[in-house]
This record gives C-alpha cells, structure tokens and sequence, in this order.
C-alpha cells in the first residue's frame, strides 16, 4: 500500500484530522454529560454506512465490514473516550457545560484561547481514526468503542456490556499522549474524596484581602507529577497554615482545583483580619512570593501569589472548620511517592491534592492516588485515612486496577517494526502512570492484545493543553499500516504474515 496516494501529504492528514476534531469542539462534552456528542457521532457514523448502537452510559459500537477479501481477518477494535477534563481558567466567564472549545491553530500547534482545556484527551485519537477509516485502507472486520466517563473513574467502559468486545483479538487505544510510545502497562487509580460540614459564625474583623495563586502550568496527575511543577493547593495550604502563627484572620473561603486528577493551577482564599495584622499580612505574601520564584521559576515560570482588599463578608468559618481543612490539606501526601524499580525514569506511585470546594453547607477535598504496585497505594490509603480521621473529615473512595502488561506484549513488538517501516524512526514500548480504560477491558476479554498510542499532546487537564500537529501523520500512517498488515491474507506472502505470532 502506498501511504502517501492513499492518505495524501502531511498537510492533507493534518487537515484531515482536523476536520474531524474542531465538530467535536463545538459540542460541549464534559464528564458525564456526553449525549450530545456521542449522538453526533453516531450519526456520523451512520451516514458513513456503519452499524452503531449506543447504550444507556452514552458509549457508542459501531462495526465496519472488512475490505473485500480480507473478511477473514481477526477483528480489530480501536477505542477512545469522549469526554474531556474541563480546566477553566480563573475569570475567564467559561461555562464547561454550555461553551463550545475555541480551537486555535498557531503553527504546529493546536491550542485553545486560553479560557479552557482542549480536550485533545482523547477526541484528538478519535479524531485520527475516524478520519483514517474514510481513507481507502485495506482492513479486516472493524470495531469502534467509544466510551463515556472515562475521567472520572472509567465509568463509561464499566458499564460497557462484555459482549461488545466478542470476537476482538486485537485493540488499539487512542488515549495515548506521546507519539511513538507504544504503551502495555498503566497504573491503577484511587480517587478519594474528604467531606465534612462546613460550620460559619458572624465576622468579627473588617479588613477582608483576597489571595489567589494563579498562572500555574497545572496539568494531568499521572503524565506530569514528576515535572517539578507546583500545586496551587499545596502553596495556599502552606500559607494560611503558617499565617495562623502570625496573623489574626478568619477564613470566609477557600477554592481551588479542577478535578481529583488535575493538578491544580490555581487557588484563592478570602481571609478576614484585624487592620494591625495587614502589614505581617504583606510581609508574609511578599516571603512566600519571592520563595515561590526562587523554587518554581525555571519549571512554573508564570505563577504568582497576588493580595487584593475586598468587600468584607458577612461570615467566615469557625476556626475548627478552617485549622481542620488546613490540617488535612497539608497531611495529605502530593507529588511522586516511589519511581519503578524496573523502568526507567517511570512515576511506580504518586498522590495529588486537586480540588478543594464547598457544596451547600460541606466542605469536599478531593486527591487521587495512582500506582503500579497495589503495596503502595495500601501505605498511601493508609496514611490519608489517619489524616481524615484526625482532622473529622468523612472519606470515601472509588478506585480501579493497573494494566499490569509487559514489554513482551506482542502487538506491540509488531507495531513497532510497522512504526518503523512507515515513519522511519523507532517506537518505544513502554508504561505509563496513568489510567487506562484498558484494565478494564482486559477483564472484560481476558484474551485480547491490547496497545494504548497516540499524538505529543502536551499539558492534558490544563487550560495550556497543546497538540503538535506534525504528530499527527505519524500516527495516522502507524494505524494504516497496523489495520493493513493484521489483515493481510496468509497467502500474500507479506511481512506481516511472516511473523506468525501477534
């Protein structure tokens, strides 16, 4: 097969793809609200004469008949998610579930406006594939999933019925976030939330300030905790706990975060003080700030702490409510907990603290845990339940499994040798330490080979959230030529069917 007649260029892949991806932008797709766009494309996908069904959790089946003469081939899925992690920045006015996503093309880069998240994880792979699969590219019989819910827990792919991946030998995920990593091994994940009631009293001061931490990078919990990049929520925690030492003031909010696993890029708090406290006030933001720059300033360059008077409300928290927050917000471990004995440079365990709110009359903090080895997350478990207790905090939890795979995964041996014949490079196979939908569907089809690929998405669960365009017809031409050889008939005498064992 001729990948450039069959495919075009790069600019026509690019383009391509693109004019799948920017329809999926205009409709508002976060988290459990995926309807709208999983209706859209099933539509889509019918017009384009594919079998689909939708269940009640909005995921979507659709199949596609083989090119003829290659009906016999094994059935291949390729699967991704549809829903988006929503970072808002602070301000901005975005509405996450009414806005669409402005997209912005800036060279090799896609981006948004800055008001938002892309959601280029992972509508950017489906994007790739749905418009691959209106190339004229030989293939076997073909399945696609795509899935509700994933960041929040796979919940979509949970309530997957098992039988819609009957048959499927071999599935190819597109939740992947660097081009040329063939990933066969994922951590399991902990999502926890802490809750407590959320008791106020009438202010006793006048002077109310306005701290907020903002213009952090933030980013994905499980791709970016080791990059040295700070968590908003940690820095403000850090702040009001040493302020207690030294300055009078009550607390009347506390916000910040975007999700259990996003890491937070910025947080603010309004503090009520005695006017002889405002100037220690000052001198302690002005100490903190120069701190942060000193710490943070090669790999979080533009975050800032700013102080700004407001009007004074009429409430604060009782100082149980805020030295109990504050006391569990700094016991609760952040950041790379233990790296993999065996993988290099690779994240085994990590905590993140990624929001903090109040809903009506309780205070929620929300972290997530993720881990390759199930030791790990039982000491980390263990710990953060002792601080719940300590500080009156009611914690609930809900959590899935790694995808304990290996280096020997043979799919993936085979994608690499066709990564290099297509490209011209080498492909890595390797794990990440992140979630996948694949830990799932391994138990869902215990037999299956499984791989998870994708596009160089940069700063996921961020309003800084970025594609590199040129990582795209790579990607495409890896999928061709995958859909290509799996399907090849026995007879052809091809690479491919040299290699008996997939």
């Amino acid at each position: 097969m001729d990948l450039t007649e069959v495919l075009g260029g790069d600019e026509a892949v690019i383009d391509g793809v693109l004019s799948e991806f920017l329809p999926l932008c205009e409709i508002p797709h976060p988290s459990r609200r995926e309807e709208a766009i999983a209706r859209f494309l099933a539509g889509r996908l019918t017009e384009r004469g594919w079998t689909v069904e939708l269940d009640e959790a909005f995921n979507l089946r659709a199949d596609l008949p083989a090119t003829p003469g290659r009906e016999g081939a094994p059935l291949v899925a390729i699967q991704g998610h549809t829903d988006m992690v929503c970072a808002v920045r602070r301000g901005s006015g975005y509405r996450p579930e009414r806005d669409p996503v402005t997209a912005v093309r800036d060279g090799d880069v896609l981006r948004t406006d800055g008001k938002s998240s892309l959601g280029a994880d992972c509508n950017m792979g489906n994007a790739a594939a749905l418009w691959l699969l209106t190339r004229p590219v030989p293939h076997g019989p073909l399945r696609l999933l795509l899935t509700a819910a994933e960041e929040v827990g796979l919940e979509g792919v949970s309530r997957m019925d098992a039988s819609w991946l009957d048959g499927v030998q071999f599935l190819l995920n597109t939740d992947g976030f660097r081009l040329g990593d063939l990933v066969v091994s994922s951590a399991g994940g902990r999502r926890e939330t802490y809750s407590r009631e959320l008791h106020t009293v009438l202010r006793r001061y006048k002077t109310a300030f306005r701290l907020s931490f903002q213009g952090f990078l933030g980013g994905h919990s499980g791709y970016d905790i080791n990059l040295g990049r700070a968590n908003a929520l940690k820095l403000m925690a850090l702040v009001l706990g040493e302020l207690r030492e030294t300055v009078d003031y009550e607390l009347a909010d506390l916000t910040g975060g975007h999700g259990h696993n996003s890491i937070p890029m910025d947080c603010s708090a309004t503090i009520v003080v005695d006017p002889p406290f405002v100037p220690a006030l000052a001198r302690a933001v002005s100490h903190v700030s120069n701190d942060m720059r000193l710490f943070y300033g090669r790999k979080d360059p533009d975050g800032r702490l700013d102080l700004a008077e407001v009007a004074p409300p009429e409430r604060v928290w009782t100082t149980q409510c805020r030295d109990s927050t504050l006391d569990l917000l700094s016991l609760l471990f952040t950041g790379v907990y233990a790296m993999h004995d065996t993988i290099p440079d690779r994240v085994s365990a990590s905590s993140n603290l990624g929001m903090v709110c109040t809903e009506g009359d309780r205070i929620e903090v929300r972290t997530f845990l993720r881990c390759t080895i199930g030791f790990s997350e039982e000491i980390l478990a263990f710990q953060h339940a002792r601080a719940a207790r300590s500080t009156g905090f009611t914690l609930t939890s809900t959590g899935y499994p790694g995808w304990p795979g290996d280096e020997t995964n043979p799919l993936a041996r085979r994608l690499a040798r066709i990564y290099r014949r297509v490209n011209g490079g080498r492909a890595r196979i390797t794990a990440v330490h992140a979630g996948l939908e694949t830990s799932l569907l391994a138990a869902k089809n215990p037999g299956m080979v499984m791989v998870n690929l994708g596009p160089d998405i940069f700063n996921p669960h961020s309003t800084e959230e970025q594609v590199r365009l040129s990582s795209l017809p790579p990607l495409v031409r890896l999928m061709a030529g995958a859909l290509e050889e799996l399907s090849a008939p026995k007879s052809a005498g091809s690479r491919g069917n040299k290699r008996k064992k997939v």
